[in-house]
């Protein structure tokens, strides 16, 4: 397989999408509407999905023994995580309403710690005394993808299992991907809860086309042109023609990412610098916030304000990369894979 890739320019697109798709609802602002018109955080989320499946499918079949496999999934996602979880309680007991004692006295405080840090930020996603008037309370809305991404790692070697017992990966991924939609329609559009619909289950689709691209990479290559044409058709049928074709979005959207991922060559050393595409999508939310909860979308230039979320969610991004992220990284040489290797 060709190394040469341009995941992470994609990443930060879909990374820059969401933060676009977020500045335009969130910030209340008239103005910054039309950003929604190029910009939707779904879209985003899909993408991250779909690439997703595919990396990590890639970097299972990779590594030699499954607990290598869970250690090298726990440094990327949680460090990062940990950190902008506890650094947004504690700084942003600076701009409560509530007094510094009254805050950390809250037992709201210590409910948003604990569901956060085990990921389940729907169950308690506010700091008291924080962005009461806001279109929505939550302090990072961002992170409630982060749980699908983790259990997706969790049924990965599952998914890889039964594609080994059964030797019918088109089978298993492909049941996969209908019981999918299947969950998600219900969820949907037929009991009416789009919470549960956006869970692990309902996003499985794009995960496993991700998993399927990469094991039909060569394939996929071949016919790259045809199966591009092919997508980009079914994907304007998904929007434009009467007939119900969603069955076929998922996969016509992974296809299309995927095949970008290794056409647009002049953006492989997109990434030569740093990998900000984590810390630039869990750090825009609370930026946003803070600038709504002091209206300054309204008091300033609404431009001049997008433009400042924008360098402050990148200035964090960079910390955290250089910082936190890297540095576990990094640590992750080879001496830890041959003490890994060798228990």
């Amino acid at each position: 397989m060709n190394d040469k890739n341009c995941f992470d320019f994609l990443r930060f697109f879909f990374a820059a999408n969401v933060l676009l798709a977020h500045l335009s609802e969130l910030s209340q602002s008239k103005s910054l509407y039309f950003l929604s018109n190029f910009s939707s955080a779904i879209i985003g989320v899909k993408g991250f999905f779909v690439i997703s499946g595919f990396l990590v499918a890639k970097s299972f079949v990779n590594t030699p023994s499954l607990k290598l496999y869970f250690i090298k999934r726990a440094k990327r996602i949680l460090p990062a995580y940990i950190v902008v979880v506890l650094f947004s309680t504690l700084i942003f007991a600076c701009f409560s309403s509530y007094s510094f004692s009254a805050y950390f006295l809250d037992a709201g405080v210590y409910k948003y710690l604990g569901w956060n840090l085990l990921f389940l930020n729907f169950m308690h996603p506010c700091l008291p005394g924080l962005f009461d008037n806001n279109l929505l309370c939550a302090v990072n809305g961002a992170l409630w993808t982060l749980k699908v991404e983790e259990g997706f790692y969790l049924v990965l070697p599952f998914i890889f299992y039964a594609i080994r017992k059964s030797k019918r990966s088109f089978l298993v991924l492909g049941s996969l991907y209908v019981l999918s939609l299947l969950y998600w329609f219900i969820m949907d559009s037929y009991l009416n809860q789009p919470l549960l619909a956006k869970q692990l289950p309902g996003y499985l689709s794009y995960f496993v086309t991700g998993i399927f691209l990469f094991l039909n990479f060569d394939l996929m290559m071949v016919h790259k042109k045809k199966l591009l044409m092919l997508s980009v058709l079914l994907l304007m049928a998904c929007h434009f023609s009467e007939i119900p074709l969603d069955l076929f979005y998922p996969a016509a959207f992974g296809t299309i990412v995927i095949i970008a991922a290794y056409t647009i060559s002049w953006l492989n050393n997109f990434g030569k610098y740093g990998d900000f595409t984590y810390g630039l999508y869990i750090y825009h939310f609370p930026v946003i916030q803070l600038f709504r909860q002091y209206d300054l979308f309204h008091k300033y230039n609404p431009f001049l304000m997008a433009l400042a979320v924008v360098f402050i969610s990148l200035f964090f991004a960079v910390l955290s990369w250089f910082f936190i992220e890297k540095r576990f990284l990094d640590r992750f040489n080879k001496k830890d894979k041959m003490q890994i290797q060798a228990v």
